[in-house]
């Protein structure tokens, strides 16, 4: 199995929660993050793809820098946002990278402000983002990674608008989907919006 190759303190903050062993899709996520290309994901475990993401994120970023996001990830609901969350709190602690989270129910302008003061990872839903667009309260200029997670369901009747608005915005910079094998919608999105891309099914 190949190595895996992050960062010491992410290393022990992956073995301080049992996260360790990586699995061979886990780590083969891990080296997509860190090439910097586009890759669609095709996945069977969704939690095991989520915490080789945090991982590889906390990785490529290091720390805080400037005020502008570098990393977006697209989710399909409050509770994956906050699972995504709080992994990044337990495997963060040695960082200062700040996170905010973005979708329905807090008030949107507390959420615009949180970013507007320094975002490192912002995790929304497409129709929240959509609106903090809207009110020029997410700004995409310095962004280096767009994470699709369940793309599939990202790409659905009543969300796909929203998600090919927020890509169109962001500049050309690698992206990144996740999905469940052979994902409906997901290799239509990445012709469009992340060719060439790598696509594989990690197991």
């Amino acid at each position: 199995m190949p190595r895996l190759k992050l960062q010491q303190e992410v290393l022990e903050a992956l073995e301080a929660n049992e996260f360790l062993p990586f699995t061979a899709a886990q780590i083969k996520t891990t080296s997509a993050f860190k090439s910097g290309q586009n890759h669609w994901l095709q996945y069977e475990d969704a939690s095991e793809a989520r915490v080789a993401v945090v991982a590889s994120t906390l990785h490529m970023l290091k720390s805080s820098y400037e005020d502008v996001a570098r990393t977006l990830i697209l989710v399909e609901s409050k509770e994956v946002a906050d699972e995504y969350f709080e992994m990044f709190e337990a495997l963060g602690k040695h960082t200062d990278l700040r996170v905010w989270t973005a979708y329905k129910g807090p008030k949107i302008l507390d959420q615009k402000e949180n970013i507007y003061f320094g975002a490192d990872v912002v995790i929304a839903t497409p129709q929240r983002l959509n609106e903090l667009l809207n009110i020029e309260g997410f700004n995409s200029a310095g962004l280096l990674t767009l994470v699709l997670d369940n793309a599939d369901k990202l790409l659905k009747v009543g969300v796909n608008s929203f998600t090919q608005r927020i890509s169109d915005s962001v500049p050309n910079r690698q992206r990144i989907s996740l999905s469940a094998v052979n994902g409906k919608g997901v290799h239509t999105y990445m012709d469009r919006f992340a060719y060439p891309f790598t696509a594989g099914v990690l197991s």
